[in-house]
């Protein structure tokens, strides 16, 4: 007959080894989406006579632009949030801003042909800054071909100010730039009609910032030391 303390004994070392072989979990930060607010009252307007047609080409992004909100570090290194992030691509944004703006202004007209004036654009950078007060800044390449078949070519830049403690306004700031951004993008082709050609200044202050956007993201974290963005 087995002594009942040998009992007590085996049953002491199964626990044990239990809970020697249980692997602890590892600690994660559940991440949390912030919803850019792009929609604001709808502002449907009546195209006035000899407005543009203008067909929306696919709106795209850099590629290290996603739904991880980025930072930019003082050395120029962009940084993923350990929490927050975009609820849906900020290029798809973009796109929504775009066709509400072009919907608004009577001087365009939202087409489908392939006759009409192209727009395309391309989110450059969408992160946020720090330097002095923190910024959500966005650069936007805007291509228009005409019936010229030439393609011009415009950057906007703007930004807006951020609480310094996250989410804070980011959702407002966030859908208020894009609207910005998109409405510089049409209003160039409603009041220029694609006859936009810069001048030699124009011309090499936009060379000088594609060249900083470019080296921006030529590392695949889009890592670069440039400058902040002017305001």
């Amino acid at each position: 007959m087995i002594p009942r303390w040998c009992v007590y004994f085996l049953v002491v070392v199964v626990s044990l080894a239990e809970a020697a072989c249980q692997l602890r979990r590892p600690a994660t930060i559940q991440s949390r989406m912030i919803e850019p607010r792009v929609l604001g009252p709808v502002k449907q307007s009546t195209s006035a006579a000899g407005a543009v047609s203008v067909r929306l080409l696919d709106t795209l992004a850099r590629g290290h632009i996603g739904r991880q909100l980025l930072h930019q570090q003082p050395n120029g290194e962009l940084t993923e949030d350990p929490v927050w992030r975009w609820s849906s691509a900020p290029d798809r944004y973009l796109d929504t801003a775009l066709r509400l703006e072009l919907a608004a202004n009577p001087e365009v007209r939202l087409v489908d042909s392939g006759a009409a004036v192209t727009l395309a654009a391309t989110l450059l950078v969408w992160d946020l800054e720090s330097a002095g007060e923190t910024r959500l800044v966005g650069v936007v390449e805007f291509q228009f071909i005409g019936s010229d078949r030439v393609v011009h070519t415009h950057m906007v830049q703007a930004s807006e100010p951020i609480s310094a403690e996250l989410p804070g306004n980011l959702a407002t700031a966030a859908g208020g730039l894009m609207r910005r951004l998109a409405s510089e993008g049409v209003n160039r082709v409603a009041h220029e009609k694609m006859q936009w050609v810069g001048s030699s200044d124009e011309v090499n202050s936009w060379q000088m910032l594609n060249v900083a956007v470019s080296r921006r993201s030529s590392t695949p974290a889009g890592r670069a030391r440039v400058p902040s963005w002017s305001r």
